[in-house]
């Protein structure tokens, strides 16, 4: 099992969303960067050394994996920089809240 971390502009989490639908259950939110590149000095406002963007969090089957990064990859392009970043980590534990009292599920 992998957890999938993605952070995207704005204007392109919908179409991400859409595509995400038929491969995971997701979560989305917005969030604040600090400015990394040059290329932020239009999108940040003149009061706040943050950007926004949208941030993606997901859990996946090992196999499914490469399918959803891609997935990402493609749909938040726009062929500007900054784009945005996509990070997956193995998950060696995980236990659901409700089966307490059960040992957690070892990947």
């Amino acid at each position: 099992m992998y957890k999938i971390k993605a952070i995207v502009r704005n204007s392109t989490l919908s179409d991400v969303e859409k595509s995400l639908m038929d491969i995971s259950t997701f979560s989305a939110y917005q969030v604040q960067i600090t400015e990394i590149h040059h290329s932020h000095k239009g999108l940040k406002s003149d009061t706040s050394d943050y950007i926004p963007k949208s941030k993606i969090e997901l859990l996946c089957a090992d196999k499914d994996k490469e399918e959803i990064i891609s997935t990402i990859q493609k749909t938040a392009n726009t062929g500007q920089k900054d784009d945005g970043v996509v990070v997956s980590y193995k998950i060696d534990k995980f236990g659901k809240i409700c089966d307490i009292g059960v040992d957690l599920i070892t990947y």
